[in-house]
């Protein structure tokens, strides 16, 4: 399969996960949720919309706000674009390889941004890097994995992020330009 195939086999199994996004978990965790809004019309929609989520007709409110994947000490652009490098289930020396494939890459673009989901708990590798990095631990519990909640809740949160497989580190330079370029 090709780089260009398997990313986009990535992309519709993530946009699928993030198609059913976990409402509980989105509404407990708004931070913003707690903030009345500002017109007495926004007032009287909100609790519209609260009743009808209530009685399960539409899906309840979370907050708009948007989701900076930039850390403070890292040179990226305010404007840049999400890279979600989606790597679990990768072993940790392909993982570091791929990350600094990445790294070489990116060098000197601040149009992109990188994140990197993976279960692989190599914090001090990580932390060099610069980039955010979102861990899918796993533990264990009676209900739903939390590494499903937490994997369906990342695809939601970084749904419109340019999404590569860890492969795409060794793409030819036309098939980099083709990942990054179509979402």
């Amino acid at each position: 399969m090709s780089i260009i195939d398997e990313t986009r086999t990535l992309r519709r199994e993530l946009r699928a996960l993030a198609a059913k996004p976990d409402w509980t978990l989105l509404t407990r965790h708004d931070l913003l949720a707690g903030k009345p809004p500002a017109t007495l019309k926004e007032r009287a929609w909100r609790g519209v919309k609260r009743a009808l989520s209530t009685l399960g007709v539409i899906a309840p409110h979370v907050t708009n706000y948007p989701w900076l994947p930039t850390l403070k000490h890292a040179p990226v652009s305010v404007e840049a674009n999400t890279l979600l490098i989606w790597a679990p289930g990768t072993e940790r020396d392909a993982l570091r390889r791929a990350c600094e494939g990445f790294s070489a890459r990116l060098k000197g673009n601040e149009a992109l941004a990188p994140v990197l989901v993976t279960d692989v708990a190599d914090f001090a590798f990580y932390s060099r890097l610069g980039w955010l990095v979102e861990y899918l631990p796993e533990l264990s519990g009676e209900d739903r994995s939390y590494r499903e909640r937490k994997r369906a809740y990342l695809a939601w949160r970084y749904r419109d992020a340019r999404i590569v497989p860890p492969a795409a580190a060794r793409a030819s330079d036309a098939d980099w330009n083709a990942l990054v370029k179509v979402n």
